[in-house]
């Protein structure tokens, strides 16, 4: 396995121990205010990653992007986020990472990049996202669990 492909695995890895916390906590908090410097409460923030996920995928696999409203159910993120960090990994094994990849952005109009940007953009968009999460849920009572790669390629602090 790629580098990138265990770095995407990483990032679905996160994504779902996240969900896997919000089943644990007072469900009021998802939908708590959010102070500010964080994109939003814990369900949008949770919803903008699944769209935009599904966005980077439909965009390396040339298709129309899907887009998940703020107020969705977390059942429905946590499905979106599994498919679509399956899909990364899949893709990053067949994608060659210098391949042109061509597409209408709402923010940046025509844009032509590598493969690799996307697939990084990805990676770096949650991991941002994440560290967000990390601090509404502390602010809010429920820290997150560890989250990093140490974690996640097993070695213990």
């Amino acid at each position: 396995m790629s580098v990138l492909q265990e770095l995407l695995r990483f990032h679905q890895w996160a994504n779902q121990a996240v969900l896997a916390h919000c089943r644990t906590v007072d469900p009021l908090i998802l939908d708590a205010p959010p102070p500010p410097g964080v994109y939003g409460s814990i369900r949008a923030t949770l919803a903008h990653l699944a769209t935009a996920e599904a966005v980077y995928v439909s965009r390396l696999c040339n298709e129309e992007p899907q887009r998940l409203p703020s107020d969705v159910d977390l059942e429905v993120i946590r499905a979106s986020l599994e498919r679509t960090g399956a899909a990364l990994i899949e893709l990053a094994q067949a994608i060659p990472p210098d391949q042109i990849i061509s597409f209408n952005s709402p923010t940046f109009g025509a844009v032509s990049t590598p493969a690799w940007v996307i697939f990084a953009q990805a990676i770096a968009h949650g991991c941002a996202h994440r560290a967000q999460l990390a601090t509404l849920f502390t602010q809010l009572g429920a820290p997150l669990p560890e989250l990093d790669l140490w974690r996640f390629a097993g070695i213990a602090r």
